[in-house]
């Protein structure tokens, strides 16, 4: 229960504080007979700075990637030593058969 009403209520401070800043945007319109305050009005300066802000840096940096191979070296058995039994243990019945010489 708790959950779920704490979710609800960061949804509805989002949401609060989106429509805020939509609402100072609409606060531009106060200004259309008064020009010197609206030059100085931080209300209008603090609803427009994230319209000019960029996304993305303007200054391009130069990023070199270096790929890098890891090799292993990996001795190949080339002789495989096994015993042949007649006898089937209960435990080998579904084991795999010695691999074979390539």
């Amino acid at each position: 229960m708790k959950n779920s009403r704490l979710k609800n209520n960061i949804s509805i401070l989002f949401l609060a504080l989106f429509l805020t800043m939509k609402m100072a945007g609409l606060h531009v319109l106060s200004h259309t007979d008064d020009k010197e305050h609206a030059l100085h009005c931080y209300i209008c300066d603090h609803a427009v700075s994230h319209n000019l802000t960029p996304a993305i840096s303007p200054a391009i940096l130069d990023y070199g990637i270096k790929n890098t191979e890891f090799s292993l070296q990996i001795e190949k058995a080339e002789i495989y030593h096994f015993l042949v039994s007649s006898t089937i243990a209960p435990d080998q019945l579904f084991s795999r058969p010695p691999p074979i010489l390539l």
